[in-house]
């Protein structure tokens, strides 16, 4: 595939690199890497790279999101809804591996939605349908036992927002969840992890066992990083631990973690 300078010419061509450019929650830009990824960059945080390959995920944190719905072993006609959508790296990734399932990806911000659609090849309504939506009203709005899968990858800063990390989201998120269905959250821990912990507690309050997997590091609380929360009935944490023993990264998979 052909590239213009370090870019792959299928990724938003028409787009400046390195120029901020205004969005409904601020400020976004995409910027280049040698290896040919385009990451997008939400109000100065990385928040999704864009490459050619259908097949590969660039943040460890997705990883872990690919290998936890490897070992949940999800219905052949999964439907997902990804709570910050951003450029929808990982619905894109999930369609491509599991070609039947649905998506629908949801973020706060009214620009992204019109925006990721002319950066790059993203599947087609209805197999990804993208949404300007609040995360909190998206999964209110649900039927009980609508959906399978529920990926909550939403942030502003560093940190999930309050309000999709309490009880009332935990709550409905239960409530929408299919039997036997995922429940994915990407969570920011660190030493100061008051918001993490509330997560965390709220996630036990409706869910009762929970999973994390993440750095050692991080899980103990020595340094800032990302932590994957997953919840489901069906979870077969042997294969976690076994994903967790050959990561590129130490990596634990903990169902006593508190930050």
């Amino acid at each position: 595939m052909a590239r213009r300078g370090n870019t792959f010419d299928a990724i938003a061509p028409h787009v400046p690199r390195g120029v901020d450019f205004p969005i409904a929650t601020g400020v976004a830009r995409l910027e280049d890497e040698p290896d040919g990824t385009t990451f997008l960059w939400v109000n100065g945080v990385p928040s999704s790279p864009l490459r050619p390959e259908l097949d590969v995920l660039d943040f460890e944190y997705m990883e872990r999101f690919a290998a936890v719905v490897e070992a949940w072993e999800p219905p052949a006609r999964m439907l997902a809804l990804h709570v910050g959508a951003a450029a929808c790296a990982f619905p894109r990734y999930l369609a491509h591996r599991y070609p039947d399932s649905g998506h629908i990806a949801v973020d706060i911000d009214a620009t992204l939605p019109e925006l990721v659609r002319t950066w790059w090849d993203l599947p087609r309504a209805p197999r990804l349908r993208i949404r300007a939506q609040d995360g909190l009203e998206a999964l209110a709005a649900r039927r009980d036992e609508s959906i399978d899968l529920i990926v909550r990858d939403a942030f502003s800063g560093s940190d999930t927002p309050p309000h999709l990390a309490d009880e009332e989201w935990w709550g409905h998120a239960r409530r929408a969840l299919r039997p036997g269905g995922l429940i994915l959250a990407n969570v920011g821990a660190g030493p100061q992890g008051a918001t993490a912990r509330t997560d965390v507690t709220a996630a036990r309050a409706a869910l009762g066992s929970v999973v994390a997997i993440g750095e050692h590091a991080v899980l103990k609380g020595r340094r800032r990083g990302n932590v994957v929360l997953a919840a489901s009935t069906r979870l077969d944490v042997d294969v976690l631990a076994r994903y967790a023993a050959s990561a590129s990264l130490p990596t634990g998979v903990r169902s006593d973690w508190t930050p």
